[in-house]
């Protein structure tokens, strides 16, 4: 009878001993409730010499359309209004244009053969007409065929070594003027020997009277060149020299894009511009007045 009237003091007692070891316990994670940041936010718990600060991370990251323009590769910048050429600057070398180089024994002294992977660096099919001991009044027929084969786009001449001596110069102008007017309508440029001794002249009527092909004055862009042990021909490093003086001019004498309505010169027609033009004469030198004529029936 005593024991049984203790029962009901003990059971709340028993009911509040159970509940309290129960609260004690941690709670078990249930489905679909949200875990603690320790585990699920392992980067915002990193420690803080691994963390990023938020400047870095900003400067670090790509703006949005500066992402979106580094996918594709930058376009050329346009060199002009809508991608045109600028009027003061000349446009590439279209390959297969045509060059004919005809010359004394000079040219084959070390110019021409440093001067054949120039041009063919730009493309050019580059022709070359050599003869030793020749002048100036022996080229008119042989230019003559040359021109009619070829078409050229440009003609390079070397001739004068040989009359550098001469006695009356002067009576060599009709026919340097008649090889510049073989040569017609087409860029071209005249070559001056490097001398070895003072001329007596030829080199002036060669400036007077070559245009209006345009005048390469070797002595002035070359200057003193190696030579042979003749003391004349150029060796092989003297004609690199030569070429390599004479090709950056060359480069640097081509013409601008022409300008509407501008008179085109002639050239082998494979392109809608001859890509040898060369810019006018800048002294401003007059042709002969047969050139003169000539000038004026074409036109």
């Amino acid at each position: 009878m005593r024991s049984s009237s203790f029962a009901p003091l003990l059971a709340p007692t028993l009911l509040y001993l159970v509940g309290a070891c129960a609260s004690a316990a941690p709670p078990e994670a249930q489905p679909g409730t949200p875990a603690s940041a320790t585990h699920v936010q392992g980067d915002v718990a990193a420690p803080p010499e691994a963390r990023t600060s938020p400047a870095v991370a900003a400067a670090e990251a790509p703006a949005p359309e500066a992402a979106g323009a580094s996918m594709a590769a930058p376009a050329a910048a346009p060199t002009g209004a809508a991608g045109e050429v600028p009027p003061e600057a000349a446009p590439p070398i279209e390959p297969r244009s045509i060059v004919l180089h005809i010359g004394d024994s000079f040219l084959m002294a070390g110019f021409s053969q440093a001067l054949r992977p120039k041009m063919k660096a730009v493309g050019a099919l580059y022709e070359v007409r050599s003869e030793q001991a020749s002048y100036t009044t022996s080229w008119h027929l042989k230019l003559a065929k040359l021109v009619g084969d070829y078409h050229p786009d440009l003609v390079i001449i070397n001739l004068g070594a040989n009359e550098v001596t001469l006695t009356d110069p002067a009576a060599r102008a009709d026919a340097v003027e008649r090889l510049v007017k073989i040569v017609g309508n087409r860029p071209c440029v005249w070559v001056s020997p490097p001398l070895w001794r003072k001329d007596t002249g030829i080199i002036e009527i060669f400036r007077k009277h070559t245009s209006p092909c345009r005048f390469f004055d070797s002595d002035a862009h070359a200057g003193p060149i190696s030579r042979q042990p003749d003391g004349i021909h150029p060796d092989a490093a003297g004609g690199t020299a030569w070429a390599d003086a004479f090709f950056r001019w060359l480069l640097a004498e081509r013409a601008p894009m022409p300008r509407e309505g501008e008179a085109l010169p002639k050239g082998s027609g494979r392109h809608a511009v001859n890509p040898w033009r060369l810019r006018p004469e800048k002294n401003g030198a007059s042709p002969g007045p047969s050139l003169q004529k000539t000038a004026q029936t074409q036109l």
